[in-house]
């Protein structure tokens, strides 16, 4: 039986079905339980459900043999794992939020606000102004829009949270997509069984 990190929130929509449409049930999944360990002997898996940025490391460290984590995380923990398919369904994008006419001049400095550190002083080589990193954990949005930061790099999905606050995605910075993650230890001892899981998806059509 493989063990599965799944994330709670919006990758969980999406790898609930793509896993379906590749033939998996998941019914414990639907169920109203507070266990921290689900098991689904109808898919052979046992299913840990932790926060997104949880589940590299649990996958990471060989607790779960595989797992479902956007390559958001995957960029900013830099984890060594294989990747050997993105799902194609809860796409979105990790962009830079301001009001209106909020883009920086050149040469100016500003405040940015992420949770996302790692890729921020990455994106910010690539800019023609600098930026005073501020590391928050979640609400990123609020920072502009009280000016508690100048800008925000954060995830956009719909927009629609952005265009109700009078917000606005001044640039998309990476193209952020659900992925399955496995250990690399895990592919040798389980080769055939993740190899199966990943013909399926392929044959579903829901990953590339």
């Amino acid at each position: 039986m493989i063990r599965m990190a799944l994330p709670k929130g919006r990758n969980l929509v999406s790898a609930k079905a793509a896993f379906r449409r590749a033939g998996l049930s998941l019914e414990v999944l639907e169920r109203d339980e507070r266990k921290l360990i689900l098991t689904s002997p109808e898919d052979d898996l046992e299913l840990l459900l932790l926060k997104d940025w949880d589940v590299p490391r649990y996958v990471q460290y060989g607790i779960a043999d595989c797992g479902i984590v956007g390559t958001d995380v995957l960029e900013e923990l830099d984890g060594d794992l294989l990747v050997p398919v993105c799902l194609l369904e809860g796409r979105c994008r990790l962009s830079f939020i301001g009001g209106e006419g909020a883009w920086p001049e050149p040469g100016s400095q500003v405040r940015l606000a992420t949770k996302y550190p790692g890729i921020a002083r990455k994106v910010l080589i690539e800019q023609p102004w600098g930026a005073e990193i501020l590391e928050l954990s979640g609400s990123i949005e609020l920072a502009p829009l009280l000016e508690l930061a100048d800008l925000a790099l954060d995830i956009v999905q719909t927009g629609r949270t952005l265009t109700e606050n009078h917000l606005y995605e001044l640039k998309v910075v990476r193209e952020i997509a659900p992925c399955l993650v496995v250990n690399r230890a895990s592919f040798q001892e389980h080769r055939g069984p993740l190899n199966d899981l990943i013909r399926r998806l392929e044959a579903a059509g829901v990953v590339e």
